[in-house]
């Protein structure tokens, strides 16, 4: 591949299904919060009225929930530890300031982002099972009020936990100038795969990815 074009980081069903997790990913968390916590009751009339909000937000889990599924399959065989995630890991500082050519050469995907994915799948399944013992209206008559107060307690605390995760992922997605572009438009430059994922852009260049 010649080094003056652009690289597809991205294919456009990748991008597509990234944004629909995000925005649905997005609001549900909304309206979550909005029945959860009665500082924040407001933002249900975000979605009509708090009725509707109640109504929408498992709906907006599931498309939410098929949609990382489905990044998972696209997305794991590029996201296994190898060796040298550890120190990148044990060198974030390091990835914060830009100072790259003290980490470890990342692949096509570096620790951090393994880190997240793994975040959000173990957020996500749990999420996906409380959520449906809890969901009132299908399959909450099945189990105890007991049960189903604590699924509700633990699918608050991993929604904490998965909108934290969504942060710091959009922050280092904002921080490393050109990841958003790359997830926008699907393609980034040589120079930017050289500083941020230099293995992976020597495997493009000897043509074994």
């Amino acid at each position: 591949m010649s080094l003056n074009k652009t690289i597809l980081r991205h294919k456009p069903l990748d991008r597509v299904v990234h944004w629909t997790v995000a925005l649905t990913g997005i609001w549900t968390l909304l309206s979550g919060l909005s029945f959860m916590f009665a500082p924040l009751h407001f933002l249900s009339y975000v979605y009509g009225s708090p009725q509707l909000a109640r109504i929408l937000h498992p709906f907006g889990a599931i498309v939410m929930t098929i949609g990382l599924a489905f990044l998972v399959a696209r997305y794991w065989s590029h996201n296994h530890f190898e060796k040298g995630d550890l120190q990148w890991m044990l060198k974030v500082k390091d990835v914060l300031t830009e100072s790259e050519e003290n980490v470890p050469e990342a692949g096509q995907y570096n620790a951090g982002q393994k880190m997240i994915l793994r975040q959000f799948i173990a957020c996500g399944l749990i999420l996906l099972v409380t959520g449906l013992i809890a969901w009132r209206a299908y399959f909450a008559a099945y189990f105890s009020i007991d049960v189903v107060r604590i699924a509700l307690i633990v699918h608050s605390i991993t929604a904490i936990v998965f909108a934290l995760s969504l942060i710091i992922h959009a922050y280092m997605a904002y921080w490393v100038e050109g990841s958003i572009d790359g997830m926008l438009e699907g393609k980034v430059s040589p120079a930017w795969a050289k500083k941020h994922h230099p293995r992976w852009l020597r495997s493009l260049t000897s043509g074994k990815n």
